[in-house]
Protein backbone atom coordinates (compact mmCIF):
# COMPACT_ATOMS: atom_id res chain seq x y z
CA UNK A 1 0.00 0.00 0.00
CA UNK A 2 1.48 3.26 -0.82
CA UNK A 3 1.89 5.72 2.24
CA UNK A 4 0.89 9.10 1.59
CA UNK A 5 2.79 10.27 3.94
CA UNK A 6 4.44 12.95 1.73
CA UNK A 7 1.90 15.30 1.72
CA UNK A 8 1.79 16.04 5.56
CA UNK A 9 4.48 18.50 4.11
CA UNK A 10 3.11 22.33 3.98
CA UNK A 11 5.31 23.46 1.54
CA UNK A 12 5.21 20.67 -0.58
CA UNK A 13 1.33 20.95 -1.08
CA UNK A 14 1.65 25.20 -1.21
CA UNK A 15 4.16 24.40 -4.07
CA UNK A 16 2.08 21.98 -5.91
CA UNK A 17 -0.62 24.19 -5.21
CA UNK A 18 1.33 27.33 -6.38
CA UNK A 19 2.36 25.45 -9.57
CA UNK A 20 -0.97 24.31 -10.74
CA UNK A 21 -2.46 27.84 -10.29
CA UNK A 22 0.40 29.41 -12.69
CA UNK A 23 -1.04 26.61 -15.62
CA UNK A 24 -4.09 27.65 -14.67
CA UNK A 25 -3.74 31.43 -15.20
CA UNK A 26 -2.90 33.02 -18.72
CA UNK A 27 0.40 34.54 -18.86
CA UNK A 28 -0.89 38.05 -20.71
CA UNK A 29 -2.61 39.00 -17.01
CA UNK A 30 0.86 39.35 -15.80
CA UNK A 31 1.38 41.69 -18.56
CA UNK A 32 0.86 45.57 -18.08
CA UNK A 33 -1.84 46.02 -21.45
CA UNK A 34 -3.36 43.63 -23.13
CA UNK A 35 -2.38 43.14 -26.88
CA UNK A 36 -3.97 45.17 -29.37
CA UNK A 37 -3.55 42.57 -32.04
CA UNK A 38 -0.52 40.75 -33.66
CA UNK A 39 2.70 42.08 -35.02
CA UNK A 40 5.03 41.17 -38.12
CA UNK A 41 8.44 42.44 -38.09
CA UNK A 42 11.30 41.57 -40.27
CA UNK A 43 14.00 42.22 -42.69
CA UNK A 44 13.72 42.81 -46.72
CA UNK A 45 16.31 42.10 -48.78
CA UNK A 46 17.73 41.75 -52.27
CA UNK A 47 17.80 38.79 -54.39
CA UNK A 48 21.45 37.73 -52.88
CA UNK A 49 19.72 37.78 -49.73
CA UNK A 50 22.55 39.78 -48.14
CA UNK A 51 21.75 43.83 -49.11
CA UNK A 52 19.23 45.34 -47.39
CA UNK A 53 16.40 47.23 -49.30
CA UNK A 54 15.89 50.96 -48.11
CA UNK A 55 12.65 52.76 -48.48
CA UNK A 56 9.92 49.90 -50.01
CA UNK A 57 6.99 49.33 -48.92
CA UNK A 58 6.09 46.14 -46.86
CA UNK A 59 2.15 45.51 -47.06
CA UNK A 60 0.01 42.88 -45.85
CA UNK A 61 -4.15 42.34 -46.36
CA UNK A 62 -6.39 40.19 -44.50
CA UNK A 63 -7.88 37.55 -46.92
CA UNK A 64 -11.21 38.05 -45.82
CA UNK A 65 -11.74 41.31 -44.81
CA UNK A 66 -9.29 43.00 -47.47
CA UNK A 67 -7.84 45.63 -44.59
CA UNK A 68 -4.40 46.57 -45.50
CA UNK A 69 -1.52 47.25 -43.15
CA UNK A 70 1.54 49.07 -44.67
CA UNK A 71 5.16 49.81 -43.49
CA UNK A 72 8.35 51.51 -45.01
CA UNK A 73 11.74 49.62 -44.35
CA UNK A 74 14.73 51.82 -42.63
CA UNK A 75 18.48 52.02 -43.61
CA UNK A 76 18.40 48.12 -42.45
CA UNK A 77 15.91 47.06 -44.10
CA UNK A 78 14.00 46.17 -41.17
CA UNK A 79 10.30 46.82 -41.36
CA UNK A 80 7.56 46.66 -38.50
CA UNK A 81 3.27 46.20 -38.98
CA UNK A 82 1.98 46.00 -35.45
CA UNK A 83 -2.28 46.07 -33.81
CA UNK A 84 -2.59 43.36 -37.11
CA UNK A 85 -6.39 41.36 -36.68
CA UNK A 86 -5.87 37.98 -36.46
CA UNK A 87 -5.96 35.78 -39.61
CA UNK A 88 -4.10 34.75 -42.67
CA UNK A 89 -2.75 37.59 -44.64
CA UNK A 90 -1.31 38.36 -48.52
CA UNK A 91 2.35 39.89 -48.14
CA UNK A 92 3.58 42.35 -51.35
CA UNK A 93 6.28 44.45 -51.44
CA UNK A 94 6.88 48.02 -53.43
CA UNK A 95 10.28 49.40 -54.42
CA UNK A 96 11.71 51.65 -56.85
CA UNK A 97 12.14 47.82 -58.38
CA UNK A 98 8.81 46.97 -58.62
CA UNK A 99 6.16 44.87 -57.04
CA UNK A 100 6.90 41.64 -55.31
CA UNK A 101 4.62 38.90 -54.11
CA UNK A 102 4.77 36.21 -51.73
CA UNK A 103 3.33 33.06 -53.25
CA UNK A 104 2.03 31.72 -49.71
CA UNK A 105 0.15 33.20 -47.16
CA UNK A 106 0.90 34.29 -43.96
CA UNK A 107 -1.22 33.51 -40.50
CA UNK A 108 -0.48 36.60 -37.72
CA UNK A 109 -2.08 35.78 -34.49
CA UNK A 110 -3.08 38.05 -31.63
CA UNK A 111 -1.09 38.89 -29.29
CA UNK A 112 1.99 37.20 -31.35
CA UNK A 113 5.02 38.58 -32.77
CA UNK A 114 5.70 37.01 -36.46
CA UNK A 115 9.34 37.44 -38.17
CA UNK A 116 10.01 36.95 -41.66
CA UNK A 117 12.87 37.28 -43.42
CA UNK A 118 12.44 38.27 -47.15
CA UNK A 119 14.26 38.56 -50.33
CA UNK A 120 13.26 40.27 -53.53
CA UNK A 121 13.88 37.57 -56.50
CA UNK A 122 13.46 37.70 -60.17
CA UNK A 123 10.13 38.13 -62.04
CA UNK A 124 8.34 40.17 -58.87
CA UNK A 125 8.31 36.75 -56.53
CA UNK A 126 9.45 37.22 -53.01
CA UNK A 127 11.19 34.46 -51.25
CA UNK A 128 10.18 34.24 -47.37
CA UNK A 129 11.18 32.33 -43.94
CA UNK A 130 9.72 33.09 -41.02
CA UNK A 131 9.33 31.92 -37.42
CA UNK A 132 6.70 32.63 -34.49
CA UNK A 133 2.90 33.43 -35.62
CA UNK A 134 4.05 33.58 -39.14
CA UNK A 135 5.21 29.80 -38.74
CA UNK A 136 2.41 28.08 -36.96
CA UNK A 137 3.90 29.49 -33.82
CA UNK A 138 5.88 26.82 -30.55
CA UNK A 139 4.33 24.44 -29.62
CA UNK A 140 2.27 24.29 -25.63
CA UNK A 141 5.42 22.15 -24.70
CA UNK A 142 8.15 24.94 -25.71
CA UNK A 143 5.83 27.62 -23.73
CA UNK A 144 6.56 28.51 -20.05
CA UNK A 145 3.66 26.59 -19.20
CA UNK A 146 4.60 23.65 -21.03
CA UNK A 147 7.86 23.27 -19.85
CA UNK A 148 6.48 23.83 -15.88
CA UNK A 149 3.93 21.34 -16.39
CA UNK A 150 7.00 18.50 -17.77
CA UNK A 151 8.69 19.56 -14.94
CA UNK A 152 5.94 18.91 -12.69
CA UNK A 153 5.15 15.48 -14.03
CA UNK A 154 8.40 14.48 -13.93
CA UNK A 155 8.68 15.29 -10.31
CA UNK A 156 5.92 13.49 -9.54
CA UNK A 157 6.65 10.74 -11.12
CA UNK A 158 10.04 10.54 -9.65
CA UNK A 159 8.08 10.67 -6.08
CA UNK A 160 6.01 7.82 -7.06
CA UNK A 161 8.78 5.62 -7.76
CA UNK A 162 10.69 6.26 -4.82
CA UNK A 163 7.75 5.44 -2.82
CA UNK A 164 6.48 2.39 -4.86
CA UNK A 165 10.37 1.20 -4.47
CA UNK A 166 11.34 2.03 -1.12
CA UNK A 167 12.46 -0.96 1.36
CA UNK A 168 10.46 -1.37 4.25
CA UNK A 169 11.92 -3.14 6.92
CA UNK A 170 11.13 -6.61 7.25
CA UNK A 171 8.38 -7.56 10.42
CA UNK A 172 9.99 -10.91 11.96
CA UNK A 173 6.77 -12.97 13.05
CA UNK A 174 9.08 -13.52 16.41
CA UNK A 175 8.36 -9.79 17.36
CA UNK A 176 4.49 -9.77 17.20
Amino acid sequence: MLNFGIFRSRVLVMGLVAAFLLLLVPMESFSRQAPSGGTLTGYLYGADGKTPVVNATVKIRNLNTQKEYTSPTDNKGMFRIAGIDEGWYTLSVTSVLGEYNLNYGVYIKYGETARMTLAMKGSGVLEGHGHGAAAGGGSFFGSPGGILLIIALAGGAGVAIYELTKSKPEVSPVDK
